[in-house]
């Protein structure tokens, strides 16, 4: 297995985990593009590689292995994020055109990271992994019916559940009211339309209270 592919699995497990507490194998599989049956192939790779764990009936967590590997490649990946924004891309092409970035020589990014002014989130709200910052705003899911809140991130800057949120009007700077929550999904007031968002999509969906 390429580096890189070892690379890619656990950053999106690591940023799945930051959301849901585990990863799942349709989820990756829809980040990452790849067949359901491959991603498990890998997985069982991984896990008798020791990087990542199973935890029965749930999905997969990365292993302290797992872990101490990835920290520095999503460290460098945010700010290849934060550096993007700057230039002006949006939500998911930061996301998107940053792991083309993240390979990049540690030295370079650094270089980056401080020409940029050192920030302490990535553009999606998400913590900047060594920089001792905690994530920006809640997850939309905590919120209680009757409260109304404007969204300022996009929580693990999941690709796929980034795009479906911005598809149903939650974009950056969107005030938002909780209509109703009931089972698995949310019923959401956004501007003068309505709109009813799956349960983890709304948790990936950071949010604070109207100033």
């Amino acid at each position: 297995m390429r580096r890189t592919s070892v690379e890619d699995y656990l950053s999106t497990i690591y940023r799945l985990e930051e959301v849901f507490g585990v990863a799942r194998t349709n989820d990756i599989s829809r980040e990452l593009g790849v067949r359901p049956a491959t991603v498990s192939k890998i997985l069982r790779r991984l896990a008798d590689e020791g990087y990542v764990v199973w935890v029965k009936f749930r999905g997969f967590k990365l292993s302290e292995k797992g872990v101490e590997i990835v920290k520095t490649l999503v460290r460098k990946h945010r700010i290849c994020e934060a550096f993007l924004n700057e230039l002006g891309f949006d939500p998911v092409e930061v996301h998107e055109y940053a792991h083309y970035m993240e390979h990049l020589p540690q030295k370079i990014v650094e270089s980056i990271y401080r020409y940029i002014g050192s920030p302490k989130e990535c553009p999606h709200g998400n913590p900047i992994p060594g920089e001792g910052s905690t994530l920006a705003g809640r997850p939309l899911s905590d919120f209680g019916i009757g409260e109304t809140v404007r969204v300022i991130g996009y929580r693990g800057e999941l690709v796929t559940y980034m795009k479906k949120a911005i598809a149903s009007g939650l974009t950056l700077g969107a005030e938002v009211l909780i209509v109703n929550k009931a089972g698995k999904s949310i019923d959401l007031k956004i501007g003068d339309r309505l709109e009813r968002v799956d349960l983890r999509t709304a948790m990936t969906v950071l949010a604070e209270h109207r100033h």
